[in-house]
C-alpha cells in the first residue's frame, strides 16, 4: 500500500503540492490526473525521492519513504518509468536496459535472458 499524508512541497511562494492525502491499496491500479502545472510530476518526484517534502509523510508497505534517498527507495522496490524513453544512441538495447539495474539486479537480468559474464 502507498499512503501519502498531508504532503507539502513549495517552490518559493508557489505551493506545488499542498496537503495531499491519499492511499493506493495493494493490487489496485490508480490514476492521477490533472491539468499542466497541477503538481502531478512534483508529487511523483516526492514519492521517488527526487525531491524532498517540506512536510507530510509518504508510507509504502509500512516503510516511511519521506525524505529517503532515491537509492533507498529503489531498494524497497519502488521505481518509475518515463512516458518518453531516452536511450543512449551509442549503446545497445541490452546495455540501455542494464543501466537501470544495480549489481544484484544485473545478475537476475542475465539469468533471465541466459546471458553469462562474458556476454557483451
Amino acid at each position: 500500500m502507498l499512503k501519502l499524508s498531508n504532503l507539502k512541497k513549495s517552490f518559493g511562494g508557489v505551493k506545488a503540492v499542498n496537503n495531499c492525502t491519499f492511499h493506493v491499496d495493494k493490487g489496485k491500479i490508480t490514476a492521477l490526473i490533472g491539468p499542466n502545472g497541477s503538481g502531478k510530476t512534483t508529487l511523483f518526484n516526492l514519492v521517488f525521492g527526487v525531491l524532498k517534502a517540506d512536510s507530510g509523510k509518504i508510507i509504502f508497505d509500512k516503510n516511511e519513504l519521506t525524505n529517503l534517498s532515491i537509492q533507498k527507495i529503489s531498494n524497497l522496490g519502488i521505481s518509475r518509468i518515463f512516458q518518453q524513453s531516452r536511450l543512449f544512441d551509442n549503446l545497445t538495447i541490452k546495455e540501455n536496459m542494464l543501466l537501470a539495474f544495480d549489481n544484484e539486479d544485473t545478475k537476475l537480468f542475465k539469468s533471465i535472458f541466459g546471458l553469462n559474464k562474458t556476454t557483451k
